[in-house]
């Protein structure tokens, strides 16, 4: 029995190393891609918990005020979390517990007793991507606040 041999042709060649290059290239770009997108999630996630936090307190601190005949013992122009123990009571035990959660936050709350109005704000730190440096930030870093108004019954 005799075995022939064909000839190779010249289209039969495969893959040179520049096109396998370029393949691993286009899926390290993909990937670096999916690695960014779930990078960018999770900041997003943990930035959503700190708003819900907030949003925790400030309604804590509203009910806090409708629960006293003076609202007024709840009202603070400029407090943070750092100067708690200026603070007295359920107000010094509210902030203690935010200083917690929200570490660095600021917080004001207000009275308006014409309109019977309580307004709490809550600022805190949070880290953004692409958030270039501004004046007292460094790049990432950002802030975000929440006011929740709570008009009281007569």
């Amino acid at each position: 029995m005799t075995l022939y041999h064909s000839p190779i042709r010249s289209t039969q060649r495969g893959f040179s190393l520049i096109e396998v290059l370029i393949a691993v290239l286009i899926l390290g770009i993909g990937l670096l891609g999916a690695a960014a997108l779930q990078l960018l999630s999770l900041q997003n996630i943990s930035n959503a918990e700190l708003r819900t936090q907030a949003t925790l307190f400030a309604q804590e601190l509203s009910e806090l005020a409708r629960t006293v005949n003076d609202p007024t013992t709840y009202v603070a122009s400029a407090g943070d979390t750092a100067s708690c123990g200026s603070l007295s009571g359920e107000f010094k035990l509210w902030c203690d517990e935010m200083s917690h959660t929200l570490q660095g936050s600021t917080f004001t709350s207000a009275w308006d007793a014409t309109n019977r109005e309580f307004t709490t704000t809550i600022t805190w730190p949070e880290r953004m991507m692409y958030l270039d440096a501004s004046g007292n930030n460094a790049a990432g870093e950002g802030s975000s606040s929440y006011t929740l108004i709570t008009r009281f019954a007569q």
